[in-house]
């Protein structure tokens, strides 16, 4: 069975990076590695870490989210990498067993995949992320997507894909992804893989903000969905005005109260 290496970059954030290190313990799939690059804390998150024996980290001042995480990449030794961040967890004890099991039954084919994420806040379930199934056109245009939390990467590939750029931004991870998947389609589980904290700068993002990210990332990878760069734009816009309709909707519901009446039978 391959090494999984499981990656988790923090700042000041020992509590959630307890919760991290607890559920990669819980596993049940023995053949894994942890490795905690910390951009330098001061929490006490570099006391903490020495004192943790079978755990690889590195506490210095970083680039950002995808420096620490390239650097977490190029630290591993397994054949396969996982990035699940501080204060994220695996749903259940097997999580990593069951990821591990559809890698190999790809009898090394296995380039990326990806599941859902069940997504929190202070512990209250807010919803589901994921696409399933994947729609490489869809996905390209904005709106769906992948939650790199639940996204498994093979080492080599990866490194071929020349790791995060850490000049893109934050939707880096999607536009990542979308490299990754321009050069292989992804394998996609419809099984929950991650309980993702909503409290990351990610989770509050604008749609627009996505669709121009997105669209950036059409751009750098030289795909065009329709043929023609306006009409992708078009079509992203399009989707971009639908996705704040529908969160308006949702705001608006969720503030409601539906009341029951009884009508008196005359």
């Amino acid at each position: 069975m391959q090494r999984l290496s499981v990656i988790t970059i923090t700042r000041n954030d020992l509590e959630g990076l307890k919760r991290t290190i607890n559920s990669v313990k819980n596993q049940s799939f023995e053949n894994i590695e942890h490795i905690i690059i910390d951009a330098d804390s001061t929490d006490g998150t570099k006391d903490f870490l020495n004192n943790q024996p079978n755990l690889k980290f590195i506490s210095e001042p970083d680039d950002g989210r995808y420096d620490g995480m390239n650097k977490g990449a190029s630290h591993a030794s397994g054949e396969i990498i996982w990035f699940l961040h501080s204060a994220d967890i695996f749903p259940d004890t097997d999580t990593a067993k069951f990821v591990m099991e559809k890698v190999e039954s790809t009898h090394g084919n296995f380039r990326w995949g990806y599941g859902l994420s069940s997504i929190e806040r202070e512990g209250i379930p807010l919803g589901i992320g994921g696409q399933v199934p994947f729609d490489l056109t869809r996905f390209l245009l904005g709106g769906r997507i992948i939650p790199h939390q639940a996204a498994v990467f093979d080492s080599e590939f990866f490194a071929d894909q020349g790791g995060y750029n850490i000049k893109f931004g934050l939707a880096e991870d999607q536009a990542f992804m979308a490299r990754c998947a321009v050069k292989s389609l992804p394998l996609v589980w419809p099984r929950t893989l991650c309980v993702f904290d909503a409290d990351g700068a990610g989770s509050t993002r604008g749609a627009f903000a996505h669709y121009r990210d997105m669209g950036r990332a059409r751009r750098g990878t030289g795909v065009s969905v329709t043929g023609k760069k306006w009409m992708d734009s078009v079509l992203s816009f399009y989707f971009a005005i639908n996705t704040k309709k529908e969160r308006l909707e949702r705001r608006i519901v969720s503030k409601l109260s539906p009341t029951a009446s009884i009508l008196e039978k005359k």
